[in-house]
């Protein structure tokens, strides 16, 4: 069956960290082409554009040749962007691509495109892929910007935490994962998204990702299998050009 699958990027000027940091430049070149030049080598992709609420992205991507959608710039978090995006452009499933993570290859999208594939007939549609990524370091283990996340055996999310989780109890003998901004949506969880209030433990920890798990919507993971890096700080935006150049030596 042939099946139209749609990548979006939200792309967000106005970041309290970091404000625009979609168009801060990485290698001589805006961190948001960098992405798209990812995403635009996935197999599986039909299409790749971007999601904002910037004039200013707007224009860049015009002048890079990235498709771009202008959204409202009241949505408080990527999902809910994406929502608003998926619904002028109808499609089988839809890939929310980070902005902010520019390790994250076409190749790893497509892992978790095929992941979601092969879990679509068994949930009829209402649940949500995601990959993540190894911790590399204590300090990335703590730092909050980074969501945790702990799986069951069979890749189900239990529960993503900006706290480090599991937390170790005796010797550190494990790795810690986080959640990589790939995420794969139906429709139909798309519009549960929509259409369901905030929850307390979404509130408290300011992870979207909680509203599936809070209602028992199943959120998956699929490891991609190196390390990645969200860029939320100029200093992020450094290191994230030491671990390009490393990955192209």
């Amino acid at each position: 069956m042939n099946m139209k699958i749609t990548g979006i990027i939200p792309a967000r000027y106005g970041s309290t960290r970091f404000p625009g940091k979609p168009l801060a430049l990485l290698g001589g070149r805006p961190m948001l082409l960098h992405v798209f030049e990812h995403a635009s080598k996935s197999r599986l992709l039909t299409e790749v554009c971007v999601a904002t609420e910037s004039l200013n992205i707007q224009e860049a991507c015009k002048s890079l040749s990235i498709p771009c959608l202008m959204t409202d710039p009241a949505h408080e978090n990527p999902t809910s962007r994406l929502w608003e995006a998926a619904k002028s452009l109808p499609s089988d499933l839809y890939v929310m691509i980070g902005g902010d993570e520019p390790l994250l290859t076409g190749e790893d999208i497509d892992l978790v495109i095929q992941a979601a594939l092969n879990r679509m007939e068994d949930e009829k549609g209402l649940f949500v892929a995601n990959a993540m990524a190894p911790v590399l370091s204590p300090a990335e283990a703590m730092d909050t910007a980074n969501i945790k996340v702990v799986c069951g055996e069979d890749g189900r999310g239990l529960y993503p935490s900006r706290f480090p989780i599991p937390y170790p109890k005796g010797e550190l003998n494990f790795t810690y994962w986080k959640f990589a901004s790939i995420g794969v949506y139906t429709r139909q969880a798309l519009d549960f998204f929509a259409d369901t209030p905030k929850g307390p433990l979404e509130t408290i920890e300011e992870c979207d990702l909680l509203r599936f798990i809070e209602h028992n919507v199943p959120v998956y993971f699929t490891s991609t299998g190196h390390p990645s890096l969200s860029v939320d700080t100029k200093k992020d935006l450094r290191q994230a050009d030491l671990m390009i150049e490393q990955m192209q030596q």
